[in-house]
């Protein structure tokens, strides 16, 4: 063989083996198969098809009192006095509401719970008479004279509840007040915030039956089955008082069943 020969060989084979090399890497970057797809998202298991209704029963109360809240009694008492006998007022006043105080503790009223809330008194002037100038003169006020002043005393009483509002009303206006109302307490808890747990039951139980029966409508209207209960949460549980003859405990619920 030739040296040329023997040249054109050598090249060849280099030719060669560049060509195997493009082969095997174009190879190893050939995108995968559809066969190698990855597998579709599966749902979690909680994602489970429901049905949820809400449900409500009210159930009666076994006492007249179960929701009594406390209540405030405000009492006042008013008098008038003239000015030499302004001092002797004022007294009588701050005694006519220790009388109060005490016919209070007597109707049931805690001690602590009665707190004393001002005394004021107002001076009352007398009218100009015929010819007098009138009490403002170019703008500036003139001296007036005070005839009488009328004296205001105020308590007021925290009633533990509302058994003790009738008694605790006739004892203050029957010892020296001339006015006494109520309020909204000082909004403590109530005497019984929680329904007993009988009542509680009962209620639950209904306001279920209740849920389950609005969940059935909708499952036959929709073509499904109802199924077991899934899941139960309370919305509410509070004491309601009107209308009258009603009183009781509502309960709120939340039912989500399963669809078989």
């Amino acid at each position: 063989m030739g040296p040329r020969r023997a040249l054109l060989v050598s090249v060849l084979a280099v030719v060669l083996v560049l060509a195997c090399s493009v082969v095997a890497l174009a190879a190893s970057l050939a995108l995968p198969t559809a066969s190698a797809a990855p597998a579709p998202y599966a749902a979690p298991a909680s994602e489970t098809a429901l049905i949820t209704a809400n449900g409500q029963a009210v159930i009666s109360s076994p006492t007249a009192d179960f929701a009594i809240g406390p209540q405030s009694l405000n009492v006042s008492a008013q008098s008038k006095a003239t000015v030499a006998d302004i001092d002797s007022a004022i007294a009588e006043m701050q005694q006519r509401l220790l009388t109060i105080k005490t016919a209070l503790e007597k109707a049931g009223v805690p001690s602590a719970n009665i707190h004393f809330q001002g005394l004021n008194v107002s001076p009352l002037f007398s009218p100009p008479g015929p010819g007098q100038p009138s009490p403002v003169e170019k703008g500036q006020p003139l001296p007036q004279q005070v005839t009488s002043f009328t004296i205001y005393g105020s308590l007021q009483a925290d009633l533990p509840d509302l058994r003790t509002l009738v008694a605790a009303m006739s004892a203050a206006t029957a010892n020296g007040a001339t006015q006494v109302n109520t309020g909204g307490g000082k909004g403590g808890p109530m005497t019984n915030p929680q329904p007993p747990a009988d009542v509680l039951a009962k209620g639950v139980a209904e306001a279920i039956a209740n849920a389950r029966a609005t969940a059935q409508a909708l499952a036959t209207a929709s073509g499904k089955k109802l199924g077991e209960i899934h899941s139960v949460s309370a919305n509410q549980i509070y004491p309601s008082c009107c209308p009258p003859g009603q009183s009781g405990w509502t309960v709120q619920l939340t039912v989500s069943f399963a669809i078989q």
